[in-house]
């Protein structure tokens, strides 16, 4: 009898994935958290020389503003900061970076002459009180001149109502030892020897100009004809028929006689300023409304003056001409007060103490006049 032999059969089933699930990504049970923003910081470090005083810095985030202020002790004026531009006292920086400020103070001069009460400008114009503040005799910065043919350049002449000309004057590169130049243009209206004599002789008297009055007196022009100088534009202006008047201007002694002197060296001092002052010290800019301004520090110290004027022409036009009115007196005052009376010290300071304190602030490179 023939047995049967059960063979198990093994059914094996292949399971296996669906197209979705075989594509999709491993699920991360794990979340990844977004770090906290860090605020960025900086510090601001204020030192102070001596003489005076300042608010503390600190450290603060980025774009933080931050107002110190410097305050001078009696006897002391502040002249500005180390590591800013700025000469006010009081000083706003944004901070987005450190930064060290050094606050600098200097000694006040002293300013010694009795107080007069003057009702009104003690003179019609300051070229009217002295021709010995600047003389032919006193040092000059000029050193060097060079002929470089003529050019074509647009020069302001006077004559004529005044206008702006297209010319093509005789052309000299002039260089002081301060570092600074100047181009001297002459009307072709002078032949070249005479171009030659004029370009000399005003080389020599800008030179006589102390460093801050000349920072921006970029080019001289010259003309012939009977009209007054001229400041500003980063020029000066001048017509030599009008130097023979300022040549020979006559002046009251203090004996009562009469005599004559130069006041071209003054009147180059008033017109310099308006070329590299005006600009950075009267609101908005001053007449020609352009640069930096102290503006309102200078209408305060005006204020501290009590509103005195020293002439009728800077009464007349505050904005544009008490600077220039002022100046040679400053310097005749602060650098040579050996050259006008005591009397006249005494109107001059009685009207102009705080403006003088306030341009002994603005550290002015005067160092012609003190060597």
């Amino acid at each position: 009898m023939k047995k049967s032999i059960l063979i198990p059969i093994l059914l094996v089933f292949i399971f296996r994935c669906s197209p979705d699930e075989e594509t999709q990504a491993p699920t991360n049970s794990f979340q990844t958290k977004t770090p906290e923003k860090v605020a960025v910081q900086y510090t601001l470090t204020v030192t102070a020389s001596e003489g005076g005083s300042v608010t503390d810095g600190g450290t603060y985030d980025d774009g933080t503003e931050v107002t110190i202020t410097a305050t001078p002790n009696e006897g002391y004026l502040f002249t500005g900061w180390e590591g800013n531009d700025s000469t006010s006292e009081s000083l706003t920086v944004t901070l987005n970076s450190n930064i060290t400020l050094n606050a600098i103070f200097k000694e006040e001069y002293n300013y010694e002459y009795n107080q007069l009460d003057l009702n009104e400008p003690p003179f019609q114009s300051t070229n009217d009180v002295s021709g010995d503040i600047i003389t032919s005799s006193d040092p000059s910065l000029f050193s060097e001149i060079e002929y470089k043919g003529t050019g074509q350049r647009e020069m302001f002449d006077r004559r004529n109502g005044g206008s702006f000309n297209n010319v093509e004057p005789h052309l000299f590169d002039t260089s002081f030892s301060d570092g600074l130049k100047t181009e001297i243009q002459v009307n072709p209206e002078f032949t070249l020897d005479e171009a030659t004599v004029e370009a000399n002789k005003y080389a020599f008297l800008i030179g006589q100009l102390p460093t801050a009055l000349r920072k921006d007196v970029e080019t001289m022009w010259i003309h012939k004809g009977i009209e007054v100088y001229g400041g500003g534009n980063n020029n000066l202006l001048v017509h030599t028929g009008y130097t023979e008047i300022y040549e020979s201007y006559i002046f009251n002694g203090s004996d009562n006689s009469d005599y004559i002197a130069s006041v071209v060296e003054e009147t180059l001092l008033h017109e310099a300023t308006h070329t590299s002052l005006d600009a950075y010290h009267y609101p908005n800019g001053g007449w020609t409304n352009s640069g930096y301004s102290e503006g309102e520090r200078w209408i305060e110290t005006v204020a501290l003056d009590g509103g005195c004027y020293i002439s009728d022409y800077a009464s007349e036009f505050p904005y544009r001409e008490d600077l220039a009115e002022i100046m040679p007196l400053y310097v005749a005052v602060r650098y040579f007060p050996e050259r006008i009376s005591s009397d006249l010290r005494d109107k001059i300071l009685s009207c102009n103490i705080n403006r003088f304190r306030y341009l002994d602030s603005q550290n002015l490179d005067m160092s012609l006049y003190e060597d």
